[in-house]
């Protein structure tokens, strides 16, 4: 799982601080243009990814805590390195807070998948 955690953040700065990808700004649904929703499902992965390195038995709401905290911090770095190292790409407040977001709801889809294989797994079969 580390591997494949490690790999996934490589994936992300690549695509974060590549100078030649230029992030779709049009509008998707509503407000949310299609960069955003990249940015908030990149970062949900991310959570996820994080959750299933980090969870074991035990202080679950504090790991969960540590990894939205620590995804969110994460994608406002890299947006500053955006500014700091390409002249192509820039910070975007917008974009920072997908990934505040997207970490959020990967951890609680995390966390839904997690209740509802437990209440299966408990629950005798019906015949």
């Amino acid at each position: 799982m580390i591997r494949l955690l490690i790999l996934y953040i490589a994936i992300v700065i690549f695509l974060t601080l590549n100078p030649w990808l230029r992030p779709d700004s049009s509008a998707a649904i509503g407000f949310l243009t299609w960069d955003m929703i990249a940015h908030a499902g990149t970062y949900g992965v991310l959570s996820i990814v994080l959750m299933l390195a980090l969870i074991r038995r035990g202080r679950g709401l504090t790991i969960t805590a540590m990894v939205i905290v620590a995804c969110g911090l994460s994608g406002v770095f890299l947006e500053y390195c955006q500014a700091w190292f390409t002249t192509t790409r820039q910070l975007s407040l917008h974009d920072a807070t997908a990934n505040f977001l997207g970490a959020i709801l990967g951890a609680t889809a995390f966390w839904s998948v997690r209740i509802f294989a437990s209440i299966a797994r408990h629950r005798p079969m019906a015949r």
